[in-house]
C-alpha cells in the first residue's frame, strides 16, 4: 500500500507541475520536451512561440504552428556543450516539419533519418553545426525520400568532413558554403552507381574536384577553393554528362578548363564570373545554348574571345568586361542574343550582324561605337547606350519609342526624332484556312495586338512578317476589317478587298488630300489619276491618302479622276474641282455612274441623276408611260410601254379603281391582266417607293360609239367610231352644215385657190348664185396659213412649244411664231419648214393642199381627208426634257376677223359675232369636235383621241387652253382662242392627226343686194395633219378668236361640260 501510495504521489506531483492542469499536452510538446531536456536538463513548458525565442540558460528555441500543429522549428545552443541530438529525438513530432534549423548544435550520423524513415523536416538548415563522426549520414545511407532541401553554413566551426553525393541524392536543392575561405572543405565522394540520382540545384564549393559521373542536375554552381586540385581531378569536369546549367567560379587566378569542353559533357548553359586565364582558343561544351563569360578583362585570346568554334546549339551569349576590341568570330547563324558589354572596341562604327538570320536581341554598350545607326538593327530589340553614336534613331525605333526607353542613353550626339507618317506600312492577307498574314514595314519586334481577340500574332519576322490563326468558334468570323495595335496606335486593316470610298478632296495648289475609307497604308497599293495624269502619292493610311501632281492637271468645276487599288481590277471615277482650293464633297456611292445613271455634285456630296434615275445611288428607276393598249370593256390583257427600270420592289398597278395584275415586267413593257370597265381611265403606278400617274391614259374599246347629236338627222352614225356619213347636201360632223357638192361625205368643200405670199394671186370670178370661193395663202416664209373668204379671215400659225410637269405647270415655253426657215420644196402642193430650239431639237413643219379626197386610216381608225383641205404635220426630234415625268404642248393659234374688203355690205344679211362650242369634247368618245362661226361661217375643228407613241397606238385627251395672256396680235379685229392635244412621254416618235374644214353654215342665206343673189351654200375645207416625231408630249391648238366677253363666256361653258361629263364616268 505504501509503494501504490507512493507511486500515485508522483504521478500527480508530474501533472501538477510538469503537464500542468487544464492543458493538453501533445506529441510534439512531449517531443520538444525531450529535446531540451536532452539538451539543457530542463523540459519545455509549451511549444508554439509564434517565432518568439525563448531562451535558457544554454539552449533556445522557436517555433510556429498552424493551429496546434508543429511546422517551423529553430534550436540554438548558446554555450557550447558536448549534448547530441540524434534521429530519436528529431523524429519524434507528430507531422514532417516545414522546415528545421539548428544552430551550433551536435548532432550524430543518421540524426535526420535515413533513405526510408520518416522525414523529420522537408528544409534542413545547418548552420555552424558539428558533426560527432564529421558527416551527416552514415557510409552507404540517405537522406530520406521527404527531405528536400539541405542547406549547410560553415562559420568556422563546423567539422563536416565528407559530403557523399548518395547521400543527398533524394534532394531538390542541396546548398553549402564556408562563410571563412580558411576553414578547410568538406570533401565529396561519389558513390552513385546509377543515375537515379536527380537533383534541380547543387551549390558546393570544394577543395578537391570530384567526379560528377551519375549525377543528374539541373543547375550546378561550381566554386573550386585554391589550386591544390591535381591534374587528375581537374579531369574530373568532363564527367558532367547530366549536369544542364554549369556556374562555374573560382576564388583565384586559374587557366580556363579545357575539360569543360569534353565531347561528353552536356553542359547547355555555362557561366564564367570569375577571373581565368586564356593562353589561347579552348573548346566549349558541344551542347551549349548559353553562353555567359565576364572573366576578367583577362579572358581574351589576341583581344577575341578565347574560343576556337562555338557549337551550332548555341543561340545566346553574353559577353562582360573581358578585354576584347573585335568581333569577327563566326557565330551559329541561328544565334537569337548577343550582348558585349564594357569592352575597348573604339571609335568604329557599328558591326553588321546580318549574317546571323534570328538574331533579335543585340546589346552593345560601353564600347565606344560611332556614327549613326544601321537600318539593319531594326530587326534586333538593341541596347547601345554609352557608346558615342550620332545621328537620328532608325523609324523603326523611334516609332516605338516606348520600347525603347533608357536603351540608347549615353550617346550625346544621338537624337531620337519623331515618327514620320506613314513610316509604319502594315498589310493583311486573308486565307480561306483562317490565317491572317501581316507583313510589310516596321511593324515591330513583338506579335501585334489584335483588338477584336485580345491575342497577339506570332512573330514570323521581326518587323515585317507575322501569322495568325482565327478561331471562329471562340470569335466568330472573321469580319471585313480588324484593328492591330502597333505601338501605342491601332491600325485598320481590311481582311479582304473593300471597295475605295472617298468622302471628300481637298487641293493645296499641286497637293490634294483624299479623305474616305477602305484605302490601305501601302501607297504602292494604289493607283491616282486626275484628268488622265498620274499623281505620286506620298502618305497613305486607311482613311487618308496624300497625293501630290508634279505635272499640271486640267482646270475645271468637275475634272474626272480615278482611283485604283491594285488588289483589283476597278477602277473608281470621282470628281473635282482644280480651280481653287475648295473641297470636293465625294457621293457616298458611285451614283451608277458606270451605268450612265447619275454623277456625283461635288458641291454637296449628292448624286445629280439623269432623268430615267433617281435615288440616293440613282439605282431608283424615274419611271413613267409612253403608250398603253387597249381593251374592250370586258377587261382582258393590257400592255404598258415606258422606262421602269430593271429594279421593280413592291410593283403596283390601278387602272382607274381596279389592280391591273401584272404578268410580266421588263425595263420598257408592262403586261397585266384588267377586270371589265368603261370610259377613260388614268393609271397609277407604283414601285420602289415611286408613284406614277398618267391622267386619262387608258381607254376602254365600246362596243359603240354615239355620234354628235345622232347627225342632226341629217346622216347615217358608224357607231364603231362615232362619225356622221351625212346625206347629200349636207356637211359637217354633226350633218347640220350646207354642202355645195351634194355628196355623202362627211365633209363637202367648195373649190378653192391656194397661192404662196411671194405671188400674186388669181383673182377668182364671183359666180352667179354660187358659194362664194375662197383663197388659201401659205407664207413660204414665215410658215403661217391665211385663208380668205368675202369678208372673213382665217390665219393658222403654230404659236409655241410648251413643257409641263406632273401638275401642269409650264416648265419651259419655246416660241415657233413665224420662226420657221423654208427647206427647198419638190412639189407645188407641198410646203416644208424648221426650225431649231435647245440646242439639238429640230422641228419640222409641212403643209399639205390635199386635191383629190381620200380615205386613210390612223391609230387603227378609218378617216377621210376632204379636197381642197390642208394637211399640216409637225415632227419634233431630240428634245430633251427637264425630267422624264414631263409632257409638251405643242401649241397652235387661229386669228379669226373681218378682212376689210368692200364686199362686206354685200353679204350683211351673214354678219354675225364669232361663237365657239366645245360642248362635243368628251374623253370618253374616240372623236372629238369644236366649231367655230362667223358670219354664217363654220370651222370645224375634229380631234382623235388616239394617238402614235413610239409606233404604239395609245389614247391621249384633247384641251382648250384659255386665250388670257396669250392674244399676239395688236389688231382688234382680230380674235383668237386655242386648244391642246395631250400627250404620253414619247421617246422616238409621237404621231397625232387632227382634221379641220369651215363649212357654210345652216343659217348662211343669200342677201338681197349684190352680186351674190340666187348664190349655192359655200363650203371651205381646211384639214390639219400633225405628227410629231421625236422624245416628245405633243399638243395642237387650234384657235379662232371669239370677242373677249363672249369667247370668255364659252370657254367657261366649255369646262362646264367637261366636268358634267367626267362626272358620267
Amino acid at each position: 500500500m505504501k509503494s501504490n501510495f507512493i507511486f500515485h504521489f508522483f504521478l500527480l506531483f508530474f501533472y501538477i507541475t510538469v503537464l500542468k492542469p487544464g492543458i493538453v499536452k501533445s506529441s510534439n510538446l512531449l517531443c520538444l520536451a525531450s529535446i531540451s531536456t536532452k539538451l539543457e536538463g530542463n523540459p519545455v513548458s509549451s511549444y508554439c512561440t509564434n517565432q518568439i525565442i525563448v531562451n535558457s540558460y544554454s539552449f533556445s528555441y522557436s517555433t510556429i504552428c498552424n493551429g496546434t500543429t508543429l511546422t517551423q522549428l529553430t534550436l540554438s545552443t548558446i554555450l557550447y556543450n558536448n549534448k547530441t541530438l540524434s534521429y530519436t529525438e528529431l523524429g519524434c513530432f507528430e507531422t514532417t516539419l516545414e522546415s528545421l534549423t539548428l544552430n551550433s548544435i551536435l548532432i550524430n550520423e543518421d540524426a535526420f533519418g535515413t533513405e526510408y524513415q520518416s522525414s523529420i523536416a522537408e528544409t534542413i538548415i545547418l548552420n555552424n553545426v558539428t558533426f560527432t563522426d564529421g558527416r551527416f549520414t552514415s557510409v552507404g545511407n540517405s537522406l530520406p525520400l521527404k527531405t528536400s532541401t539541405l542547406k549547410i553554413v560553415n562559420m568556422g566551426t563546423s567539422n563536416l568532413l565528407y559530403i557523399d553525393f548518395l547521400d543527398i541524392k533524394n534532394l531538390k536543392t542541396f546548398y553549402t558554403v564556408n562563410l571563412i575561405a580558411t576553414e578547410p572543405y568538406p570533401t565529396y565522394l561519389n558513390s552513385l552507381t546509377s543515375s537515379d540520382f536527380n537533383i534541380s540545384d547543387i551549390t558546393m564549393s570544394v577543395s578537391t574536384i570530384p567526379s560528377f559521373t551519375n549525377v543528374v542536375v539541373d543547375t550546378l554552381q561550381l566554386t573550386i577553393v585554391g589550386t591544390s586540385f591535381t591534374t587528375s581531378e581537374l579531369l574530373n569536369l568532363g564527367t558532367m554528362t547530366n549536369v544542364s546549367t554549369l556556374a562555374f567560379r573560382t576564388n583565384s587566378i586559374i587557366e580556363y578548363p579545357t575539360q569543360l569542353g569534353l565531347p561528353n559533357n552536356s553542359i547547355k548553359t555555362l557561366t564564367l564570373t570569375t577571373p581565368l586565364l586564356a593562353y589561347g582558343s579552348y573548346s566549349l561544351p558541344p551542347k551549349l545554348v548559353l553562353l555567359i563569360v565576364n572573366a576578367g578583362i583577362n579572358f581574351n585570346y589576341n583581344k577575341r574571345l578565347p574560343f576556337n568554334t562555338f557549337p551550332s546549339t548555341l543561340t545566346s551569349i553574353y559577353v562582360g568586361s573581358i578585354g576584347i576590341d573585335s568581333f569577327n568570330q563566326i557565330l551559329p547563324q541561328t544565334i537569337q542574343v548577343i550582348s558585349i558589354v564594357n569592352n575597348p572596341f573604339g571609335a568604329t562604327s557599328l558591326p553588321s550582324f546580318e549574317y546571323y538570320s534570328t538574331l533579335n536581341q543585340l546589346t552593345l554598350s560601353g564600347c565606344g561605337f560611332t556614327g549613326p545607326i544601321p537600318e539593319s538593327y531594326c530587326l534586333y530589340d538593341c541596347v547601345l547606350s554609352s557608346n558615342n553614336l550620332n545621328g537620328t534613331w532608325p523609324q523603326c525605333k523611334v516609332c516605338y519609342a516606348e520600347d525603347n526607353i533608357g536603351k540608347f542613353d549615353g550617346n550625346p550626339n544621338l537624337i531620337q526624332g519623331v515618327c514620320y507618317p506613314g513610316s509604319v506600312v502594315p498589310n493583311l492577307d486573308f486565307n480561306n484556312t483562317n490565317s491572317l498574314t501581316l507583313y510589310g514595314t516596321n511593324l515591330g519586334l513583338y506579335g501585334p495586338l489584335i483588338k477584336e481577340t485580345n491575342q497577339t500574332f506570332l512573330v514570323d519576322l521581326p518587323q515585317s512578317l507575322f501569322q495568325y490563326s482565327w478561331n471562329e468558334v471562340s470569335f466568330g468570323k472573321v469580319p471585313d476589317t480588324i484593328d492591330i495595335k502597333l505601338s501605342t496606335k491601332y491600325y485598320t486593316l481590311a481582311t479582304k478587298y473593300l471597295r475605295p470610298t472617298i468622302f471628300n478632296i481637298t487641293r493645296s495648289g499641286n497637293n490634294f488630300i483624299f479623305k474616305g475609307k477602305n484605302f490601305s497604308y501601302n501607297y504602292k497599293d494604289f493607283i491616282i489619276t486626275i484628268s488622265g495624269i498620274q499623281g505620286f502619292i506620298g502618305y497613305c493610311e486607311f482613311t487618308i491618302i496624300n497625293c501630290n501632281f508634279s505635272d499640271q492637271i486640267q482646270l475645271g468645276s468637275s475634272i474626272k479622276g480615278t482611283i485604283q487599288n491594285k488588289k483589283s481590277t476597278e477602277i473608281i471615277p470621282f470628281y473635282l474641282n482644280t480651280n481653287d482650293n475648295a473641297i470636293s464633297i465625294q457621293c457616298s456611292t458611285d451614283c451608277n455612274e458606270p451605268l450612265g445613271n447619275g454623277i456625283c455634285n461635288i458641291t454637296n456630296g449628292v448624286c445629280k441623276c439623269i432623268n430615267q434615275y433617281t435615288g440616293l445611288d440613282c439605282s431608283i428607276p424615274y419611271q413613267y408611260i409612253s403608250s398603253v393598249s387597249t381593251v374592250p370593256t370586258t377587261g382582258g390583257v393590257v400592255n404598258i410601254w415606258g422606262w421602269f427600270g430593271t429594279l421593280n420592289v413592291d410593283l403596283s398597278i390601278k387602272i382607274g379603281q381596279q389592280i391591273c395584275t401584272h404578268n410580266y415586267i421588263s425595263s420598257n413593257l408592262i403586261n397585266c391582266t384588267l377586270d371589265a370597265g368603261s370610259g377613260t381611265q388614268s393609271i397609277t403606278l407604283t414601285q420602289n417607293g415611286i408613284t406614277y400617274t398618267g391622267i386619262n391614259m387608258f381607254h376602254y374599246t365600246e362596243l359603240t360609239y354615239s355620234c354628235p347629236k345622232d347627225c342632226s338627222n341629217n346622216g347615217k352614225c358608224n357607231t364603231s367610231t362615232g362619225q356622221c356619213k351625212c346625206n347629200s347636201g349636207w356637211a359637217g360632223f354633226d350633218c347640220n352644215s350646207k354642202s355645195s357638192t351634194g355628196g355623202n361625205s362627211g365633209t363637202t368643200t367648195a373649190s378653192s385657190t391656194t397661192t404662196t405670199s411671194t405671188q400674186t394671186p388669181t383673182p377668182t370670178p364671183t359666180p352667179t348664185n354660187e358659194i362664194p370661193k375662197s383663197n388659201t395663202t401659205i407664207n413660204g416664209t414665215d410658215g403661217s396659213t391665211v385663208l380668205n373668204n368675202e369678208q372673213t379671215t382665217y390665219e393658222i400659225s403654230i404659236l409655241s412649244l410648251i413643257e409641263t410637269d406632273l401638275s401642269n405647270n409650264i416648265v419651259n415655253t419655246y416660241s415657233l411664231l413665224k420662226k420657221w426657215t423654208p427647206v427647198n420644196n419638190t412639189s407645188s402642193n407641198i410646203y416644208k419648214f424648221t426650225q431649231t430650239i435647245q440646242e439639238s431639237c429640230i422641228i419640222s413643219y409641212t403643209i399639205e393642199e390635199i386635191k383629190t379626197a381620200r380615205d386613210y386610216q390612223f391609230a387603227g381608225l378609218d378617216l377621210t381627208l376632204d379636197k381642197d383641205s390642208i394637211k399640216i404635220s409637225v415632227s419634233i426630234k431630240n428634245y430633251t426634257f427637264n425630267s422624264v415625268l414631263n409632257n409638251l404642248q405643242l401649241r397652235f393659234e387661229s386669228l379669226v376677223g373681218d378682212n376689210n374688203k368692200n364686199n362686206q355690205e354685200n353679204n350683211q344679211c351673214n354678219n354675225k359675232d364669232t361663237e365657239v362650242d366645245t360642248s362635243e369634247i368628251d374623253k370618253n368618245q374616240l372623236l372629238n369636235y369644236v366649231t367655230i362661226s362667223r358670219n354664217q361661217k363654220v370651222l370645224y375643228g375634229r380631234f382623235i383621241n388616239r394617238a402614235i407613241s413610239d409606233s404604239r397606238q395609245t389614247f391621249i385627251t384633247t384641251s382648250v387652253i384659255s386665250n388670257d395672256n396669250n392674244n399676239n396680235n395688236n389688231n382688234d379685229d382680230k380674235q383668237s382662242v386655242i386648244i391642246g392635244l395631250n400627250l404620253p412621254h414619247c421617246t422616238n416618235e409621237c404621231l397625232i392627226d387632227p382634221d379641220f374644214s369651215v363649212l357654210v353654215s345652216s343659217s348662211y342665206q343669200e342677201c338681197s343686194s349684190g352680186s351674190n343673189n340666187g348664190r349655192a351654200s359655200w363650203v371651205l375645207p381646211v384639214a390639219i395633219v400633225v405628227p410629231c416625231v421625236g422624245v416628245v408630249v405633243i399638243a395642237i391648238i387650234i384657235a379662232v378668236l371669239y370677242r373677249k366677253n363672249r369667247l370668255a363666256f364659252l370657254i367657261a361653258k366649255s369646262k362646264i361640260n367637261d366636268i358634267r361629263l367626267s362626272k358620267k364616268n
